[in-house]
């Protein structure tokens, strides 16, 4: 069945500009063409069982036939189970049931803390937003967001395990009483590289207590900065001073920060950040980016140059030298004439900067990259108070690095080791390194972590950690600011203990190990950790305790700025590189590794690849070509391809081919696909997957026994592959001289970029600060934004029916709300934090990698990415333009979806909303059929209440296993409506939210009447007063933005509303605007701002500009 076909006009000949999604559509295959036709995506709508490909009718009656005969089944005289709301025997201070409270705290994380707002109901955590108050307000990511998942995760280690089995708490805490009755012991204690006062405090206090103790840091992906730069060290950017910024394969934005990234954002608004001004192009930042495959930040940059990672050293050497650095002389110059061209534009720009410049090295690069990007910032005066980066000095002072730790070990200078870093470093320690043989060689290793992953298993003892809500600990955030973190609620399960717990046990005379959960009603040894911690650093007495509670830091409390020291040897020229190149980096949705148990997270598609559930080698188009996959990739993402392996009954899953990758002496079988604007020769591959498998995994992924299903928990098992193996010491970040062939073997993946696809042109669209040979100059392609793709010369409609009063408002339209959205591409970068906020604001489900390979997710929020170049474009035909794009619920006035439903389960409210009434849905899906944005999901199964990761599960119905009652139902918001099967579901702009704050609004008034000494009843009642503050509601998207890209409120409030200032520029427009539905969510175009000297400066920012 075809879907409701919009009749959109044809290509105009001759235009340049190409615009796609996938390869499938970049290649428009019939195959592709007729994905797009249909109704649903193939294997959505269609039942199958093993042996046919579809349930034919015969097949079909035979469900139907036992499904009767089991109905009377054993199934008489059943009940629906009894439950009983049962009052408290004494009421919690502040606590109304169904009421939320808020309390601030921060995560704990390498690079800086977030700082948190917790959302909780009767002391049960829900969500968690950022504080908008506080000076390091960093907005959060998609890990931050997800984190609270993890602690209702049914995978969470609960119990203590001596070598893998089960103990107890009373037998580990026997060792702990031996350690801390002998002060000589050579105990040595491994942390992570987050920032703690307290924790340094008690490293000092055991230093003095063990006189054997050693004490180290480790991150799976640290970086080689610290090397640089001294040991407690690190680098703190200001973007919002910066003019021009340079990264060298530094993904800052996201997954390399150095500091808050709304400030580069909002460099990237013409208009500013408030949308208050005439938009200037010159107010704009300028972002150089030179790196081997797409970030996050590479799709953002103004000038992006794709290579292979051996020339990034090559690249910054000739900037370098450009500027007069002398540190560049031993590296060989460049000789590729593009890439001079691009190098002398980038050192010209960086120059007439006048040190309002930034440049910034990956944390990963080779230690010659760090210095040289050093370098560079000194020449050009953009380092010291002021400037746009500082070195400042953490309190991570004194310790070892991995290095050290595992010559300790070899050595035998250390008996007993704690490893407390949320690092898995049996699994993801450099295969050189040897460090699970090295680790043996200790007495009694002793392992804290939330799960029971491969370092607890090579253990001793492993101690179920607590989840930073259960825990009292403090926190530095990325500018040193002190922050408190502080707990929500008791730890779920008994045996479970903190970092700073463990410490303080050791630091008295008989190694009792005191929790909140055996502390007997008092605080656990963590708070008073904290609170003499905090007299140190904010002052005695209980008021400025209190104040630290209620705002969540200590203001004033920065790291100290130190003198940069700059080493002035020349660095070392590297050993030549060789052959295809593979390139290892951090995952989008797992990191290092850490979690992979985390169901949305996994289920987040990566926001490149568009892949789920797994890690895939991704190669440039022309190197698949090379290897023969390439037309094999273009059927992955347009058909289903065959089912493979053999006997396989995952209906509906496309299948990729799969290569061999061997390097450093070690080989990897995984699937591949095609990246865009990825250099050639070179294989990327994201690190963290491949941790456990089980008997359902069909490719043999433990055969080396390393890797049993108990290493991870129920999301992670038979979850990508593991790639750490393949890394040595000296190629953490690439390594060369890999051979690559074809296996012949095919993996199912879970790929969803083509999933709901959008008929359209100038979807996601751009203009450019550089005057256009065709479209004129910044002002006349600001003005004809609204005018791009089919709107420039499509007719206005004109609708018969009367939809407007004389005010230009909608018939029974609210007077005091109307409410709107707008979302700046120009501040979006596809980080998924939006997704993972509304999925858990709203209750929505994950439903597995079966069901999300079929087309099924459930996600509100798409993030669409787009690719798009101009064929005329000669400097680099290979590198497109990348432009993602989040689309919901559009919540269109004339709503296409609200017309055809038949039992009026989709309506519009007063003020503005397309809602549905879930309860009135009987699944017709006639809505998602008629909805031109693809915004809707349904439910095919109860995926809240059968657990969907189960193989097969969904399918068994009433005897299938459940998942209610389980922990990870304590994180539902009770304000929100958990659906069933066969219910339509959508965006609904949070509309709990702005019931809550209506209703406060009205309360407040009330309030406002009995402290006048009135009766509530005479309270005056007006527009004024019954309308909610200005720009007061945010809904969970634009919450947990960190680049403050979305923006909404009250179109009634006028320019008093951010929301309304945006949706006044002229470079807001409504997607799919000719077709008449007039949505209340309307986009505003990224800009570009290119350097008129850049080779490829006349390209930059024209994806959409010439489309018609």
């Amino acid at each position: 069945m075809s879907k409701r076909i919009w009749q959109h006009p044809e290509v105009p000949a001759g235009e340049t500009t190409v615009s796609w999604r996938g390869v499938g559509q970049l290649e428009d295959t019939p195959e592709f063409r007729s994905w797009m036709e249909r109704e649903f995506p193939q294997g959505v709508a269609e039942m199958e069982n093993e042996e046919d490909a579809e349930v034919s009718r015969r097949s079909f009656l035979k469900l139907m036939g036992a499904s009767t005969a089991l109905a009377g089944f054993g199934m008489a005289a059943c009940r629906r189970p009894e439950s009983y709301i049962v009052p408290y025997n004494k009421a919690p201070e502040w606590v109304i049931p169904g009421k939320a409270t808020y309390y601030a705290s921060s995560m704990p994380r390498s690079g800086g803390a977030a700082p948190l707002v917790v959302t909780t109901f009767e002391g049960r955590p829900t969500k968690v937003a950022p504080n908008m108050l506080h000076p390091d307000m960093t907005g959060t990511d998609a890990f931050v967001q997800a984190s609270i998942l993890d602690l209702y995760s049914p995978s969470r280690s609960r119990k203590v395990l001596n070598n893998a089995k089960a103990s107890s708490r009373a037998e580990f805490e026997k060792v702990l009483a031996g350690l801390a009755a002998d002060g000589s012991a050579k105990v040595g204690f491994v942390f992570g590289n987050d920032d703690s006062p307290t924790r340094s405090r008690l490293v000092k206090e055991l230093a003095a207590k063990y006189s054997g103790a050693k004490f180290y840091a480790y991150e799976a992906l640290e970086g080689n900065a610290a090397k640089v730069l001294g040991a407690g060290n690190k680098l703190a950017a200001d973007y919002a001073v910066a003019d021009r910024i340079l990264s060298l394969d530094s993904d800052f934005l996201c997954l390399d920060g150095h500091g808050p990234t709304a400030s580069f954002f909002n460099r990237r608004k013409p208009e500013g950040a408030g949308y208050d001004k005439k938009a200037d192009p010159a107010s704009m930042n300028r972002l150089y980016v030179v790196e081997s495959t797409f970030s996050m930040t590479g799709g953002m940059a103004d000038h992006r140059l794709r290579v292979a990672p051996s020339l990034v050293l090559k690249i910054a050497a000739q900037i370098a030298r450009g500027l007069g650095v002398g540190q560049a002389s031993n590296i060989e110059a460049v000789t590729d004439e593009k890439h001079l061209q691009w190098v002398n534009a980038v050192v010209a720009d960086l120059q007439a900067s006048g040190g309002k410049s930034l440049v910034l090295a990956g944390s990963r690069l080779p230690e010659a990259v760090q210095v040289l990007a050093l370098a560079i910032n000194e020449k050009l005066g953009n380092i010291g108070e002021g400037k746009p980066l500082k070195v400042v000095r953490t309190e991570a002072q004194g310790l070892g690095d991995f290095t050290a730790l595992t010559a300790d070990l070899n050595g035998g200078a250390i008996d007993t080791l704690f490893l407390l870093t949320p690092a898995n470093p049996v699994f993801d320690a450099p295969a050189d390194s040897k460090f699970p043989e090295a680790l043996a060689k200790a007495k009694t290793v002793i392992h804290l972590g939330p799960r029971t992953d491969a370092t607890a298993h090579a253990s001793t003892w492993h101690v179920p950690a607590t989840h930073y809500l259960e825990s009292w600990s403090d926190a530095r955030t990325i500018n040193g600011v002190y922050t408190i973190v502080q707990p929500m609620i008791l730890p779920l399960y008994n045996e479970c203990a903190s970092e700073l717990e463990i410490l303080a046990a050791l630091l008295t005379a008989d190694g009792k190990l005191v929790t909140g959960e055996t502390s007997d009603g008092k605080p656990s040894p963590a708070y008073d950790a904290v609170r003499a911690t905090f007299e140190i650093v904010g002052g005695k007495g209980i008021e400025p305790w209190k104040k630290l509670l209620r705002d969540g830091y200590h203001a004033g409390t920065s790291y100290e700025v130190v003198e940069a020291t700059v080493p002035a040897a020349p660095v070392a020229a590297p050993a030549a590189a060789s052959g295809v190149e593979v390139v290892f980096v951090t995952d989008g949705s797992v990191y290092d590794g850490r979690w992979i148990d985390n169901g949305w997270l996994q289920e987040a598609p990566d926001p490149v690849s568009k892949l789920s559930w797994d890690n895939a080698a991704l190669i440039a188009p022309e190197t698949a070509k090379n290897l023969g996959v390439y037309q094999d990739i273009v059927k992955l993402e347009t058909e289903r391809a065959s089912r493979a392996p053999e006997g396989d009954d995952e209906g509906g899953k496309r299948t990729a081919p799969m290569i061999k990758v061997s390097v450093n002496g070690a080989e990897l079988e995984l699937p591949v696909m095609i990246a865009f604007g990825q250099a050639e020769n070179t294989i990327v591959i994201p690190l963290g997957y491949g941790q456990g498998f089980d008997k359902e995994d069909k490719f043999n992924r433990n055969a080396s026994g390393k890797t049993p299903a108990d290493h991870v928990g129920q999301v992670g098992v038979n979850s990508g592959f593991n790639a750490y193996p393949l890394r040595t010491a000296a190629t953490s970040y690439f390594a060369s001289g890999a051979t690559v062939v074809k296996t012949g073997k095919r993996y199912p993946v879970a790929l969803v970029q083509e999933h709901f696809g959008m008929y359209g042109r100038a979807l996601a669209r751009e203009i450019s600060t550089m005057t256009d040979e065709k479209k004129g100059n910044f002002d006349e392609q600001l003005h004809n934004v609204a005018k791009q793709g089919n709107d420039g010369h499509a007719p206005p409609n004109i609708s018969l029916y009367k939809q407007e009063n004389k005010k230009g408002q909608a018939l029974l339209s609210d007077p005091l709300h109307q409410w709107g959205m707008t979302i700046d591409l120009s501040a979006c970068m596809g980080c998924n934090a939006c997704l993972v906020a509304c999925q858990a604001e709203n209750n929505i489900p994950i439903v597995g990698k079966e069901q999300l390979a079929k087309g099924r997710e459930m996600h509100w929020i798409r993030m669409d990415r787009y690719y798009a170049i101009d064929s005329e474009n000669t400097f680099d035909p290979g590198s497109p333009t990348l432009v993602p794009q989040p689309v919901a619920c559009v919540q269109c006035e004339s709503a296409p979806c609200e017309t055809v439903c038949p039992v009026n389960a989709t309506v519009h409210t007063e003020d503005g909303l397309n809602a549905m009434a879930y309860n009135r849905c009987i699944g017709t899906r006639y809505c998602a059929n008629n909805c031109p944005y693809k915004a809707r999901r349904f439910n095919f199964f109860d995926y809240n209440k059968r657990n969907p990761l189960v193989a097969h599960n969904l399918y068994k119905g009433p005897f299938g296993e459940k998942q209610v009652g389980t922990a990870p139902h304590l994180q539902r918001n009770p304000n929100v409506s958990v659906r069933m099967r066969g219910v339509m579901e959508k965006c609904t702009y949070c509309v709990q939210r702005l019931k809550d704050a209506k209703i406060r609004q009205k309360r407040g008034q009330k309030q406002e009447a009995l402290l006048a000494g009135k009766p509530s009843a005479d309270s005056e009642v007006t527009t004024n007063t019954l309308r909610i503050a200005v720009d007061s509601v945010k809904v969970a998207c634009q919450e947990a933005c960190p680049a403050g890209g979305i923006e909404f409120g009250n179109l009634l409030d006028g320019d008093k509303s951010v929301m309304v200032r945006a949706k006044g520029s002229e470079r807001n427009y409504d997607l799919l605007n000719y077709i008449g539905t007039k949505p209340r969510t309307s986009y505003l175009a990224r800009v570009k701002n290119p350097n008129p000297a850049m080779p490829d400066a006349k390209w930059v920012g024209k994806a959409t500009i010439h489309m018609h």
